[in-house]
């Protein structure tokens, strides 16, 4: 009977246990219910006035958005409502400075590459993959690329990548009879 009463024990733990994370992920869902009410009726009210922008703002901000609450919101009189035009105003188009002829300077660090700003490129990205992983077609490549890197990429993307980088990397044979596809390696 001892052998029996521990296995009881133990199945009342675990059921308790699973009662407890039951309960925990139904006060999540009701969160993200509640997170997502805020957020549908921040979407509509996006689009009206400037008081409903102020709501906006603050319940981003309330509901774990970045949203910050300095931002200056000057408030609307009652009786007058902000309307929103696609195309500008004769004032707007008379203070737009034209920016034809004029060339467009890079600060300092604008105008270096991302490897001088100490970022890792997705040529390096592609380099480490295939490292780690030689010999790899391109399809292969772009599901590693997204999961080590989080990089969603397109087979063109990468193809253009690897075929102008032929310095860092190579390829077998394309086998057509056999239907082999080609692999890429990093040298």
């Amino acid at each position: 009977m001892n052998y029996l009463d521990t296995f009881e024990r133990r199945l009342d733990d675990e059921t308790a246990t699973v009662e407890k994370e039951i309960e925990s992920h139904e006060q999540q869902l009701e969160a993200l219910n509640r997170r997502l009410g805020a957020l549908k009726r921040a979407a509509e009210l996006f689009d009206s006035e400037h008081g409903a922008i102020s709501e906006l703002l603050q319940a981003g901000s309330a509901n774990g958005g970045v949203i910050a609450r300095q931002m200056a919101i000057l408030p609307t009189p009652a009786g007058q409502r902000t309307t929103t035009s696609p195309r500008p105003t004769d004032a707007q188009t008379r203070r737009a400075p034209t920016t034809q002829g004029r060339t467009k300077r890079l600060t300092a660090k604008a105008g270096r590459s991302d490897s001088q700003n100490g970022e890792l490129t997705r040529l390096d990205m592609i380099a480490a993959v295939l490292k780690r992983h030689p010999r790899r077609t391109v399809r292969e490549l772009i599901a590693l690329l997204d999961k080590e890197y989080r990089w969603k990429t397109t087979e063109s993307a990468v193809t253009g990548h690897l075929y102008t980088r032929r310095d860092k990397f190579l390829h077998t044979p394309p086998d057509r009879p056999t239907n082999r596809p080609v692999t890429w390696s990093s040298k």
